[in-house]
């Protein structure tokens, strides 16, 4: 029984979101009506797909040590684009320049972080400000689709889950499969553990960097083309001011450290499910919006917290030795 005991204790330390997604869900299915039925939880993953594929991609970023925050506006500037030039040049064209653009964001951003050496931060909140200005200039005003099969896309179901929740699985599964069977994930693991070891064990760590922000931003433009279709109109306000906030809380909250090098898909797929359920709750309660803000930025300093005491336990030196990542990688 005491080693029963002692596992438990072990897997809740080390994966924290476990606890945590276990201790909102109990408490919100005691003491908030309507809340436990299965109409309610398809709810919550039908709200929160788009928010799934903006936080997988994210993921790969914040793995390396770095974050994103022009993601935001980037989905609300490829989603304003799919919708205003569906009726010039077509549904299929305006998704795939979409989707482009998305990716050609993403190189924009990983060349100026490691060719140029410019922070992060910095280069990513210029390109937040300079997203939502391009589309303000674009249009100032919702714009409305005219595509019913578009429209149709988001609202369809299959085994009784929307659209969209399957689109965001696939996003995490594929995401899972990459940072752990392939050598594109294990160089992430490794660039995010220790980049100066990472280089002198032959990694390219500046491409890994690259790619990585390619498939962040690009997740970012898949996320704005799902509103589109989710809506069938598009707003300049899309991704203001938050959306970027709540993509990096939910891979933090969901264990993956900011420091990088630890995490997978599956913690960042518990956190968005608890951030979700908390919203959620708070919608059930009939709570102001405000509320809300305010309780996502308490979240918001206990990830700071938790991201601290996870960068306490293990602070990785060696590539062998890097906590969270695939056994393939430990043994190399």
């Amino acid at each position: 029984m005491s080693n029963l005991f002692t596992w438990i204790t072990e897997k809740f330390r080390k994966n924290t979101i476990i606890p945590i997604f276990l201790i909102v869900f109990l408490v919100c299915s005691f003491f908030i009506d309507k809340f436990f039925s299965l109409g309610n939880f398809v709810n919550i993953l039908g709200q929160n797909a788009e928010k799934g594929i903006l936080a997988a991609g994210m993921t790969f970023v914040i793995l390396n040590g770095y974050f994103d925050l022009s993601v935001g506006t980037l989905m609300g500037l490829t989603s304003c684009l799919t919708v205003g030039l569906t009726p010039v040049i077509g549904l299929i064209p305006s998704i795939l320049l979409a989707l482009c653009l998305g990716a050609a964001v993403g190189l924009i951003n990983g060349l100026l972080v490691t060719k140029l050496k410019i922070n992060a931060f910095i280069v990513t909140l210029a390109g937040m400000t300079i997203f939502r200005g391009i589309t303000y200039m674009y249009t100032q005003q919702t714009v409305r689709g005219s595509s019913k099969a578009f429209y149709e896309l988001s609202r369809g179901s299959f085994l009784g889950l929307p659209n969209p929740v399957w689109i965001c699985l696939a996003f995490i599964l594929l995401g899972q499969a990459v940072l752990y069977f392939t050598r594109h994930g294990r160089n992430t693991y490794a660039a995010g553990g220790n980049m100066s070891s990472a280089q002198n064990a032959g990694i390219n760590v500046d491409r890994t960097v690259i790619l990585n922000f390619v498939i962040c931003s690009f997740c970012a433009a898949v996320a704005g083309v799902m509103y589109a279709s989710k809506f069938n109109s598009a707003s300049p306000t899309l991704g203001w001011p938050d959306a970027h906030m709540l993509a990096i809380a939910a891979v933090v909250l969901g264990g993956t450290k900011l420091s990088g090098g630890y995490g997978n898909m599956f913690y960042t797929l518990g956190g968005l499910c608890t951030l979700g359920m908390i919203n959620n709750a708070m919608n059930l309660l009939k709570l102001s919006s405000y509320y809300n803000t305010l309780v996502m930025g308490i979240i918001l300093i206990i990830v700071l917290y938790m991201d601290i005491v996870l960068r306490e336990q293990s602070v990785p030196s060696k590539r062998a030795n890097i906590p969270g990542a695939p056994k393939k990688l430990q043994k190399e």
